[in-house]
């Protein structure tokens, strides 16, 4: 009578696929449940990132001239906005030196106001710098001289024009 309890007391194999799928079932739920809470917090972040970049592929604008005043020692920028948006021109870099939107001079150079441009809308930059600011290596009013002008937006695109001074 003893051996017959002996047989009873194990579980059968149907019980314990059972247990098993339950278990595994279980665990994917709780994988499932973390890893939807941590990418709806990463997705958050990239929606806004590929909004942003829309913006900026809409936003198209070209340096149409510059040109170049000896006697008022001024450079004149002209940036037209070809876009389908309007543009915020937050820098102008002429060499390698960056003009910033702020009062006071950099490198000599007088710094520029911004302009938010319209669709089509045309924005002039007139850049100054003082008489007889030349150094060792670099005299900005010799006739001949490659100017590299690069204007920058708040969403990050560029536009970049070379001209030779007057």
């Amino acid at each position: 009578m003893r051996k017959k309890w002996k047989d009873r007391l194990g579980v059968s194999t149907v019980i314990a696929n059972m247990l098993m799928i339950g278990i595994t079932l279980s665990l994917a739920a709780i994988l499932v449940a973390w890893a939807g809470n941590s990418y709806g917090a990463f997705s958050g972040g990239s929606q806004l990132f590929y909004q942003q970049r829309g913006q900026a592929l809409q936003e198209n604008f070209v340096i149409e001239e510059v040109f170049f005043n000896k006697t008022s020692q001024q450079i004149f920028v002209f940036v037209r906005n070809v876009g389908l948006i309007n543009i915020n021109i937050v820098a102008i870099y002429v060499n390698g030196t960056s003009l910033t939107p702020v009062s006071g001079t950099t490198h000599g150079w007088s710094t520029f106001s911004s302009c938010t441009g319209g669709v089509g809308s045309v924005c002039e930059f007139s850049l100054n710098w003082p008489t007889g600011s030349c150094s060792p290596n670099y005299c900005p009013w010799v006739t001949g001289n490659i100017f590299y002008v690069v204007v920058a937006s708040g969403r990050g695109n560029q536009a970049a024009y070379t001209a030779r001074g007057p």
